[in-house]
């Protein structure tokens, strides 16, 4: 209320003008007398932000991405007891149990270092229930596509899709299906430079962040 009185003021004062005037910016901040009075006041009137709460943007963030607890701390500088407390609390990590470290589940530094990628089954599409499911580790990037099986035409339909969205990572981690694990996907992943690593078939600790993006996936269809 108090800054709309003084536009007002502004307005009238410009209106009573009858020489040439004009309108600039003053580059100070710290002057508390004249010209920079009244610039000095503005600054009062417009600054009083309050401060974003640290603790509940790493709790928003998690319910979205899934971040483990190291991730959360270097993310929003809350304490690493805070951030363990916010993926213990969540309701989808703790089917997981606390065992699940970095040695697991690593995640990637920056964009398009590392996906995990699996396969789940949406019964509602049909013949298109093999929903091939592709998620960047460090920003919690997903992306899926609905196919008709879960050979290895299949995964290379797929990882192109992804490319085309997402572009192109560095490595990919799977687990060890037959599909990943055939001639046709491994020449697919030398020819495109990334390194492909596996873990164990049907065993989801090792593919912990994919296993998320499942539910996730299946909470918005």
């Amino acid at each position: 209320e108090r800054l709309n009185d003084l536009f007002r003021q502004l307005r009238g004062a410009i209106r009573l003008r009858r020489e040439p005037y004009c309108i600039m910016h003053i580059r100070s901040h710290k002057w508390n007398e004249g010209l920079g009075e009244g610039n000095q006041r503005a600054d009062k009137l417009v600054s009083l932000i309050v401060p974003q709460n640290q603790f509940v943007m790493a709790r928003e963030s998690h319910s979205m991405f899934h971040q483990n607890a190291k991730g959360l701390y270097r993310q929003f500088g809350i304490s690493l007891s805070d951030a363990k407390g916010i993926v213990a609390s969540c309701p989808v990590c703790s089917h997981y149990g606390p065992g699940l470290g970095v040695g697991v589940n690593p995640r990637g530094a920056g964009p398009l270092e590392l996906w995990q990628m699996d396969v789940t089954h949406v019964g509602e599409f049909g013949r298109l229930k093999y929903v091939h499911v592709s998620i960047d580790t460090f920003s919690g990037f997903i992306w899926a596509t609905p196919q008709t099986g879960e050979k290895a035409i299949n995964v290379r339909k797929h990882l192109l899709a992804s490319f085309a969205v997402m572009g192109v990572p560095q490595a990919v981690k799977t687990d060890n299906g037959p599909a990943y694990t055939s001639q046709t996907i491994r020449q697919f992943m030398l020819t495109w430079g990334i390194k492909h690593s596996t873990g164990i078939a049907n065993v989801p600790t090792g593919q912990a962040i994919i296993e998320r993006a499942h539910q996730t996936l299946k909470q918005y269809l």
